[in-house]
């Protein structure tokens, strides 16, 4: 058994300190092309209000500190028409731009409402790799992470969805950030995933002592409105690896405020998967037959002309079974997930991240297949973490502040992983 204890304080204060995620951009009139002073932007997340801030003398302004992800940006000015924005993709690490031209005197009581179109060049890009939103996971025909990151040029995998390697670094170079925490155990299902960046070269400074990449998660928030969905997929009638999966999410407001804007709010899943071969081979696989094994151990030794020999050595082709799957594989993982984001006032947020991994996996020790692979021992593995992380974004009021674009982040990570292998006939007796 192998406990590990993972905490992690990060203090940030100041947007031009260190790389942030951030959104900036300008306000102006579509006729005229002047800029907008003191005109409103407002970010929603699942529709739920994230934040907000004011246009400066110059039409400009600057949201700092946002977690990656999919929104919907609004602007609006005493006379003009509004604006919306939906789909806007921030990308992690960067400072996305995003510029507004409203209209003058038109249907003041509307909202425009447009679609965000990613650029084809990314502004203040000074790393390289590759971001992953959840909409492109849904379409990958993979559920593994690590499948998922090998999709970026500079990184390989000896197996599909085993370690990974980043521009020939050893696998164990690679670190896994969960929002915005190192991790080190088991990975979250992908379902939960709202965006994956992967980097190969140019890490910042925040991530500290990189050897060789890092694959950096943000799951999903809570929504506005309460929403579930549900899956089953199973390939069991369909081929011998008999991959089964379960899953369920359910998400929305625990507290409004009298305006109808949820304050609190939560997201939960989880999800049940087993398969008999967990890593299908791709020659055929061979084991004697049950026959022939009830003979072996009532008799593993036979005498011939005075001289004792392992019975096992005479065994035939026909003694054996081919298989399309190894035998005694059976794999099966429990994954939950719990996530409350809280929204003390605009400028101040709280978000606490829970997740659970309990994993059975039966697998075959080297050079015994053929004859015990019945006995196969099982690795017994789970992991527990909690996320705490508190934000303020000083000068956030979407009423303005004399204070802008600073803000500081407070982040506490808890990670216990533990190990078991044994058998079924022995257990932990080692004796």
């Amino acid at each position: 058994m192998r406990n590990l204890l993972l905490i992690s304080f990060l203090i940030l204060s100041g947007y031009a300190a260190v790389a942030q995620t951030a959104l900036s951009g300008t306000m102006t009139d579509g006729d005229t092309k002047e800029p907008i002073i003191g005109g409103t932007v407002l970010l929603f997340r699942n529709g739920v209000q994230i934040t907000g801030t004011v246009t400066d003398f110059d039409g400009t302004y600057s949201i700092a500190n946002l977690d990656p992800g999919t929104y919907d940006a609004e602007a609006s000015y005493l006379g003009y028409q509004s604006q919306r924005i939906e789909k806007v993709v921030i990308f992690a690490g960067k400072n996305n731009k995003l510029d507004f031209s409203l209209s003058q005197g038109v249907l003041l009581n509307t909202v425009e409402v447009k679609t965000y179109r990613v650029p084809l060049v990314e502004q203040d890009n000074t790393t390289q790799g590759q971001t992953i939103t959840s909409e492109q996971i849904r379409a990958l025909p993979t559920r593994n992470i690590n499948a998922l990151a090998a999709t970026t040029a500079g990184l390989a995998s000896a197996d599909e969805g085993g370690a990974i390697t980043v521009r020939g670094s050893r696998s164990d170079a690679t670190n896994y950030y969960v929002d915005g925490i190192r991790v080190q155990g088991n990975l979250i299902p992908e379902s939960e995933i709202d965006q994956m960046q992967v980097i190969t070269g140019g890490v910042e400074a925040q991530y500290g002592d990189v050897t060789g990449g890092i694959i950096s998660i943000t799951t999903k928030g809570p929504s506005k409105q309460f929403a579930g969905g549900a899956e089953v997929e199973t390939s069991k009638y369909l081929d011998p690896y008999s991959n089964s999966l379960a899953g369920i999410n359910l998400t929305g407001p625990i507290l409004k405020n009298k305006a109808g804007e949820s304050i609190l709010g939560y997201r939960l899943s989880g999800r049940w998967t087993q398969q008999v071969d967990d890593d299908p081979p791709g020659i055929p696989v061979y084991r004697v037959t049950d026959e022939n094994l009830a003979a072996l151990e009532e008799n593993p030794i036979i005498n011939l002309s005075g001289n004792n020999f392992v019975a096992a050595d005479f065994m035939r082709a026909d003694d054996v079974n081919v298989l399309k799957a190894r035998p005694f594989e059976k794999r099966t993982q429990y994954d939950a997930t719990a996530k409350i984001d809280v929204r003390v006032s605009n400028s101040v947020d709280l978000s606490f991240t829970g997740s659970y991994t309990d994993r059975e996996n039966q697998f075959t020790p080297g050079g015994w297949r053929v004859y015990n692979s019945h006995n196969n021992p099982t690795s017994y593995s789970g992991t527990k973490r909690g996320l705490v992380r508190l934000r303020h974004r000083l000068g956030g009021d979407a009423k303005g502040s004399a204070i802008q674009n600073a803000s500081y982040t407070l982040q506490f990570g808890f990670e216990r992983q533990n190990f078991e292998d044994y058998d079924a006939r022995h257990g932990k007796n080692l004796f």
